[in-house]
């Protein structure tokens, strides 16, 4: 949980202000109602008591899957949740839900129907999405596909409101877009090593990361990819393997549309032939940031040809979650992470590193909450 003397400080609660006080106060107690009926006893609003509080962690109630969180929550003996970082503090709350609900010794996913719901939800924008772009291809097709893996990141069922922007204010909602890059950079490196994808939430935003990894396929015919999601439940609605399997099963429903059968059709016979894998690392559910992977994690996605970061935590990976000014240079920011990065990401937290001030200033002219609300993007290397 520390940090070098040389970054600034990690992004913590201010009792009674800002967005982690309004994630705690608010966004929290609204997570736990919802699948409260999936939980025995009180122990779950308890702890929910104890981070409004930010008192004492009680440490009992979390069960120790990895060697990681065994070294972890050792750490946290005599610490308060207030003396967390937000990070960290977010992360503590859903491996506490997992380890109440009794996940890591009976498999109970509390936020499985709600992933269920996200994908259900998905499929009609999706068909639609994909007569929009069915006359394209080549490099056309996968800007049009990072364009949509970007804006589907939106949607995310931890949020108590979701901003509900179209393609016609896509421009106009990004502060930077540095995909031009990125595809030449693909392009120059395709032929060394595999695409990542580190996923965020299942339901839209998946659907839109498949349409891009078989935009990817097609364009980089000799390139594998590889998918990274959850190794357990998080987030409410973060991906795990068996949403990505269900989500292809799903395309290939023969009420839905040619277009979305054939997509499911290619992306089914690229995992069969390991053009597609999925993988699910315990670091993605442990409060790790990108420099603090798992060696061997992070020499294979140092070996990468490049590596597509989603969503805000995936981001807050990056930077480290810290409070640095926004037009930090990414080479500063993310001077400690050993793989070549591209973020997708529509802000709905505080950290952002890399923004000139005259964007910020156009921004914020709009919005006072426009770290946060939901509504601007970056297509940002780091």
């Amino acid at each position: 949980m520390s940090t070098s003397n040389n970054n600034p400080d990690p992004i913590k609660r201010i009792h009674g202000q800002g967005f982690v006080d309004y994630t705690i106060t608010r966004r929290l107690p609204k997570i736990l109602a919802n699948i409260e009926d999936q939980l025995k006893g009180q122990t779950a609003q308890t702890m929910l008591q104890a981070i409004i509080a930010g008192s004492a962690i009680d440490t009992s109630i979390f069960k120790r899957p990895t060697t990681y969180w065994h070294n972890y929550l050792d750490q946290l003996t005599d610490l308060t949740w207030d003396d967390l970082p937000f990070f960290d503090l977010e992360f503590l709350f859903y491996h506490g839900l997992n380890s109440i609900a009794g996940y890591f010794d009976a498999k109970v996913d509390v936020f499985h129907q709600a992933r269920q719901k996200a994908l259900t939800q998905a499929i009609p924008d999706l068909m639609t999405g994909l007569t929009t772009i069915s006359d394209l291809s080549g490099i056309d097709l996968l800007r049009a596909t990072i364009r949509g893996a970007l804006f589907a990141n939106e949607t995310d069922y931890s949020q108590l409101i979701t901003s509900q922007g179209d393609a016609s204010d896509w421009n106009q909602r990004l502060l930077l877009d540095e995909s031009e890059a990125w595809i030449s950079h693909l392009q120059q490196n395709c032929q060394q090593g595999e695409i990542h994808i580190i996923a965020d939430n299942a339901g839209h935003e998946l659907c839109w990361d498949l349409v891009m990894v078989d935009a990817l396929l097609r364009l980089f015919n000799t390139t594998n990819v590889v998918i990274h999601v959850k190794p357990w439940p998080m987030f409410v609605s973060d991906a795990l393997a068996m949403d990505v399997e269900e989500t292809i099963n799903t395309f290939l429903n023969n009420g839905l549309s040619k277009d979305m059968r054939l997509l499911g059709q290619r992306l089914q016979t690229a995992m069969e032939h390991d053009r597609i894998r999925i993988q699910a690392e315990a670091d993605w559910g442990e409060p790790r940031h990108f420099n603090a992977l798992d060696k061997n994690l992070e020499t294979t996605l140092s070996k990468s040809a490049g590596v597509f970061c989603k969503g805000d935590l995936n981001y807050r990976r990056l930077v480290q979650d810290l409070q640095w000014p926004i037009d930090t240079p990414a080479e500063v920011a993310t001077a400690t992470v050993l793989f070549d990065a591209f973020a997708l990401r529509v802000l709905k937290s505080d950290a952002l590193i890399g923004i000139e001030t005259a964007t910020t200033e156009t921004a914020a002219a709009q919005f006072n909450d426009w770290r946060t609300r939901g509504y601007f993007a970056v297509m940002q290397r780091l």
